[in-house]
Parts: C-alpha cells; sequence; structure tokens
C-alpha cells in the first residue's frame, strides 16, 4: 500500500462516520414522528369508539323514550280514542321519518360550488 492510499482513507473515513450520524440522526427523526403520528391515530379511533358508544346509549334512551310517550298517550286518551291516539302517534313518526330522510339528503348532496 502505498502512502496517497493510507492519506486517502484518512479522509474518507471521517466523511463515511459523518454520514452514519446524519443517517442515525435522520432515522432517529423519521422514528419519532412515526410514533408520534400512531400515538395521535390511536387516540383519534379512541375518541371516535367513545363517541359512537355515546350516539348508540343516546339513540337507545330516545327509543325507549318515544316509546313510553306513545303509551301514556295511548292511556291518557282511554278506550273510546284508542284508535285516534294510534292514528296522532303513527303520524308523528311518520314526520320523524320524513324529517330525518330529508337530512339524511342534504348530508349526502355533493357541496355546491
Amino acid at each position: 500500500m502505498t502512502g496517497n492510499d493510507m492519506h486517502g482513507n484518512d479522509r474518507v473515513s471521517p466523511l463515511l462516520h459523518t454520514l452514519g450520524r446524519i443517517g442515525a440522526l435522520i432515522g432517529a427523526i423519521v422514528a419519532n414522528r412515526t410514533a408520534h403520528l400512531v400515538a395521535i391515530n390511536r387516540h383519534e379511533v379512541r375518541k371516535a369508539a367513545s363517541v359512537l358508544a355515546l350516539a348508540m346509549a343516546a339513540a337507545l334512551f330516545a327509543v325507549v323514550a318515544t316509546v313510553f310517550a306513545a303509551v301514556t298517550v295511548l292511556v291518557a286518551l282511554g278506550e273510546e280514542h284508542r284508535a285516534a291516539g294510534a292514528a296522532l302517534i303513527a303520524g308523528c313518526f311518520a314526520l320523524l321519518a320524513g324529517i330525518a330522510t330529508l337530512l339524511a339528503r342534504g348530508r349526502s348532496s355533493p357541496p355546491a360550488s
């Protein structure tokens, strides 16, 4: 091996060492950011699951309240007006279904430009 070859290796070694440190630094930054994004994603999934569970509980309570209201109307009207009470309750349900349909159509339509 000549003196020039030894001298060339002395210059390359610090360069390779510096490149290795830069690569390790970039790898650490990417790993840190990835871990941060995964944590954010997990938090969002937990939040969505919580919202879904609360929405289902609210829907269940709304159904129970509606049934209670319907039974209360039928009992309050008595035997002689039971058919009118049932028609009134059916009309209210039809009205609620129509409103829900209109709201669903409004949400599914593309935004106006």
